[in-house]
């Protein structure tokens, strides 16, 4: 008997679920009245749903209240309440905006800010010294698209400066900031054939790398804020405030042709002033040796004198001090192989440190300052010209022998 009610029940329960739900059938349209394929409908808070097939047309199984949604890139969403009837045809807008979708193969954060009207790069430090340099101009060369900067060789004081610009605009039109502030061009005119000839730039040696939290690069222009100086884009360095402990990194290096050794080491560590304030120390030491990729001097300044050219005479007074100037000019140049130029990297040695101190004053205001102190030595090399490099200075009348120019 008890089975049998409980059959009962359950059938009468089945039955009035049945007859709860309805079919619901109808055809969506876009706007120009053209039929949507791929629309989604699904009934909210269940896993109830479909799709509309090429001719726009689709069927589901609803209750009476319950919200159906219908949804399709490109166009509005639209909800509606089931209120029993067995046919719904919808025409939906197109949407005046898409929601940004975002798909990834990993949890990492993006570096670049993607809502921006501009590309914004927000490079940390583990970035940067991920890069294997250690220098904060090669760092962003290696991180930063359009970011250009390399070590100039034979060109006076500008091997130690580095010029460095965004876009290939040049130095002078790239704004460089220090928390938000300008920093203050060098006064290194850039010289011979190195990037941006005639400019000036930021020196971006003049402050320990330890000191750097981050770095933020608007690769655009952004004139109309900053002025004419960010024509090509804004790099904002963003300066260490904290610390939850202090850090020592120390590095060395030498190239795979044994030269050009060089070493450094820098710290950074931060202590609590009063009960707000903060204060972040950085010091760092660098040092690097020379490199040369010229190679040696030739062993000869030329092509030895044919006497076919001074017409078959070897008694020609010009053949006899051609050949001469050869002759000598070749052993000296054979006694002396290291006489030719040096191309490379310059000697440096540099020493800075930074202090950066912050002390909040209330909720929307703060009390700042940072300073900087930089000592730097260095030899660089020139392009100097010797007189024999030139053809036409062993035809000169005033030149009898080598040793007038040597």
């Amino acid at each position: 008997m008890k089975t049998k009610i409980t059959l009962l029940l359950t059938f009468i329960l089945v039955s009035f679920s049945m007859h709860a739900q309805y079919k619901v059938s109808g055809v969506v349209k876009d706007e120009t009245n053209q039929p949507i394929p791929g629309v989604s409908v699904v009934v909210e808070g269940t896993s109830t749903g479909t799709t509309t097939d090429f001719d726009g047309n689709y069927t589901i199984k609803v209750k009476k209240g319950n919200k159906v949604t219908f949804s399709s890139v490109g166009y509005t969403s639209i909800t509606k309440e089931m209120d029993g009837s067995a046919v719904l045809n919808l025409t939906m807008a197109e949407g005046m905006a898409l929601d940004e979708v975002v798909i990834t193969g990993n949890r990492a954060k993006p570096r670049s800010v993607l809502d921006s009207p501009v590309p914004i790069d927000n490079i940390s430090v583990k970035e940067l010294k991920g890069s294997g340099k250690v220098q904060v101009e090669q760092m962003l060369s290696y991180t930063v698209p359009s970011f250009n900067s390399a070590t100039q060789a034979i060109s006076d004081a500008t091997a130690h400066f580095d010029p460095a610009d965004l876009r290939g605009l040049g130095p002078s039109r790239t704004l460089v900031l220090m928390n938000g502030k300008r920093m203050k061009q060098s006064s290194q005119i850039y010289l011979n054939g190195t990037p941006g000839k005639g400019e000036v730039g930021i020196d971006l040696k003049s402050f320990p790398n330890s000191a750097v939290k981050s770095i933020e690069v608007l690769r655009d222009g952004a004139s109309a804020q900053y002025g004419s100086d960010a024509i090509a884009g804004v790099i904002n360095i963003i300066l260490k405030d904290d610390a939850e402990y202090s850090e020592i990194n120390t590095h060395a290096g030498v190239t795979s042709q044994g030269d050009g050794f060089n070493m450094g080491i820098d710290y950074n560590g931060a202590v609590n002033v009063g009960e707000k304030g903060k204060l972040s120390l950085s010091l760092e030491y660098f040092k690097q040796n020379i490199t040369n990729r010229a190679g040696n001097a030739q062993d000869t300044p030329g092509e030895a004198p044919d006497v076919a050219d001074y017409g078959g005479n070897t008694d020609d007074p010009d053949y006899i001090r051609d050949t001469e100037f050869y002759n000598n000019v070749s052993a000296w140049m054979n006694e002396n192989p290291d006489i030719g130029m040096i191309v490379g990297q310059p000697k440096l040695t540099k020493i800075s440190g930074l202090a950066n101190f912050t002390y909040p004053i209330s909720e929307k205001s703060e009390f700042y300052t940072f300073h900087t102190i930089t000592k730097r030595y260095g030899q660089s090399f020139a392009y100097y010209r010797s007189p024999f490099w030139r053809g036409d200075v062993q035809d000169a009348e005033f030149i009898s022998k080598y040793e007038d120019f040597v």
